[in-house]
């Protein structure tokens, strides 16, 4: 029956190791599950002071509600969790980071600061696409694992921006920061995050001494208190990132004549594209959406359906020309290209094709009266 209770055969032991630290709101502990021989960290909902048992209860459960929606290697993990509503207390197991906050990590490795840049900003992308802030950026939330990897910790303040709450409590916290205005506004968004994390950056800099930052171009454009002048977004930091190049990520002429052909035929599919419409971001989304595409084309000479080929790329609304002709051929050859190739080579590529489609028209009131343009 669907309401019956799935019984256990026996609770779930574990072996304590240490204390890691007493926070405002709970405790964390190392433990250890002896069958399978893991470390684990368990954050205990337990405040400093009784009064805030009931008062942050919500903040407890809507951070595990959060961290179940990521699955992300610069996002740290959760495995379980238990709650005692009756009690107001709870537990969450998450992975364990053995490391260190990026502030000391960086002091001893200075030479890596290019490397930690570029995954605090893949693991805030991350945070974007699932529409959560974190609201709390200090050096304490990201830590460096000893294997080298950043880990995006603690989301006690997180909170998703769908949710119909203002974010006073991201404008009073103590921060580490100067604040910028988006304050006085009253506004706390992804460009707000953007400039504490570039702050973040900025110290580090500064106090370690390093001059010789790649991404320095980048970091200015996180910094203006003026959200208006100030990037917006984790995906276009993203981008700027991957149009700087890596070095050793050349590509051969035949995969540049592979890339072009199936993104000529792309190209010509969209006339303009809605202001408010968003690209398909993960390689790997776009990959599974084309090869459903290629699946139901794979007999034919073109993709009979124009529009299959359009939702891979573009989330939202635009108009497309439907006698635009996608060869069943260029497609297969470039799927064949990309699965293979390493996530970085991969995000190349398909930043190259978003600039294609950069330069197309935006418009934000629909017109229909485009003679081969189909409203989608």
């Amino acid at each position: 029956m669907k309401q019956e209770i799935i019984p256990f055969i026996r609770s779930k032991d574990y072996k304590f190791i240490k204390d890691i630290g007493q926070g405002g709101l709970g405790k964390t502990y190392l433990i250890e599950d002896e069958l399978i021989g893991e470390q684990f960290v368990c954050k205990k909902y337990i405040p400093m002071y009784d009064e805030h048992k009931e008062l942050y209860y919500d903040h407890f459960v809507e951070e595990i509600k959060l961290l179940h929606l990521l699955y992300h290697v610069n996002v740290v993990r959760v495995f379980n969790f238990y709650l005692y509503p009756a009690h107001r207390t709870g537990y969450i197991l998450m992975e364990y980071v053995d490391g260190k906050i990026i502030s000391d990590y960086i002091a001893s490795n200075p030479h890596r600061i290019d490397d930690i840049f570029v995954q605090v900003i893949g693991g805030f992308r991350h945070l974007e696409e699932h529409n959560i802030l974190h609201r709390d950026i200090r050096p304490e939330n990201l830590m460096v694992s000893n294997e080298g990897y950043l880990k995006i910790i603690d989301f006690g303040f997180g909170k998703k921006v769908l949710l119909n709450e203002d974010f006073d409590k991201s404008i009073s916290l103590n921060w580490r920061y100067p604040v910028p205005q988006d304050f006085s506004q009253k506004i706390y968004s992804y460009a707000t995050e953007i400039y504490f994390v570039g702050k973040l950056f900025e110290e580090l800099l500064t106090e370690n001494g390093i001059t010789g930052f790649a991404h320095r171009g980048i970091l200015e454009k996180m910094l203006p208190s003026n959200p208006d002048l100030r990037i917006g977004s984790f995906f276009e930091l993203d981008r700027l990132i991957i149009q700087g190049g890596s070095p050793g990520l050349e590509f051969t002429e035949r995969e540049k004549k592979i890339y072009r052909d199936f993104a000529m035929d792309v190209s010509k599919i969209y006339s303009k594209i809605e202001t408010s419409a968003q690209y398909v971001k993960e390689p790997a989304q776009i990959i599974k959406l084309l090869d459903e595409v290629y699946e139901n084309s794979i007999l034919e000479t073109a993709v009979q359906n124009v529009q299959s080929i359009s939702r891979c790329f573009i989330k939202g609304a635009y108009y497309y020309n439907n006698s635009a002709e996608i060869v069943v051929d260029d497609m297969a050859a470039f799927l064949k290209m990309i699965k293979v190739m390493s996530p970085d080579r991969q995000k190349i590529i398909i930043n190259n094709l978003w600039q294609r489609l950069d330069r197309l028209p935006r418009y934000t009131v629909e017109v229909y009266s485009e003679d081969d343009d189909l409203p989608f």
